[in-house]
C-alpha cells in the first residue's frame, strides 16, 4: 500500500462567517494530499504531465464527521490501496491535532494519454516507482 502523510493549516478565506470549514474546499485539501504523495516518492504531477500522461478525475466520494475549523491545523492522509491499471484510486482520511476523523473520501483519477485524450494503462515508469509499496 502506498501511504503518505501532510499536514495543513486552515485559512480564514475557507471557512464560514462561523469560522467552519466550507464543504466544498476539502477536495482541494484531497489535491493536496495526493500532489504531496507523489511529490514525495519522487513523482510530482509535473514529470507525469511531462511524460505525456493526463489524470483527470473521474469520481469523488466525501463523507463529512465533524468540522474543522479556521487556524487548525489538519492531518490529510492519503493512500492507494489497489494496484492502480488504467485508473488509480486515491482514499482520504483528515484528522484534527486531538485525532479525531473530520472527513473520510476518495477520489478515482484516470490515466489520459495528453496527445490523444484517450484512457491509457498505467505507464512502465510509474508501475516501476510504486510496485514496491505492493509487495
Amino acid at each position: 500500500m502506498l501511504k503518505h502523510t501532510t499536514k495543513i493549516r486552515v485559512r480564514y478565506g475557507e471557512t464560514d462567517q462561523m469560522g467552519i470549514v466550507n464543504n466544498a474546499v476539502y477536495p482541494s485539501y484531497f489535491e493536496v494530499g495526493r500532489t504531496e504523495m507523489f511529490r514525495e516518492i519522487g513523482l510530482p504531477y509535473s514529470t507525469i504531465e511531462k511524460e505525456g500522461i493526463m489524470l483527470p478525475l473521474s469520481e469523488l466520494h466525501i463523507k463529512y464527521h465533524r468540522p474543522a475549523v479556521y487556524d487548525e491545523e489538519v492531518t490529510i492522509e492519503t493512500y492507494v490501496d489497489e494496484y492502480p491499471t488504467s485508473r488509480i484510486r486515491f482514499k482520504y482520511n483528515i484528522y484534527n491535532v486531538a485525532g479525531k476523523l473530520l472527513v473520510s473520501g476518495e477520489t478515482v483519477l484516470a490515466f489520459l494519454n495528453a496527445e490523444t485524450r484517450r484512457p491509457t494503462r498505467i505507464p512502465q515508469y510509474l508501475k516501476d516507482i510504486i510496485d514496491p509499496y505492493f509487495k
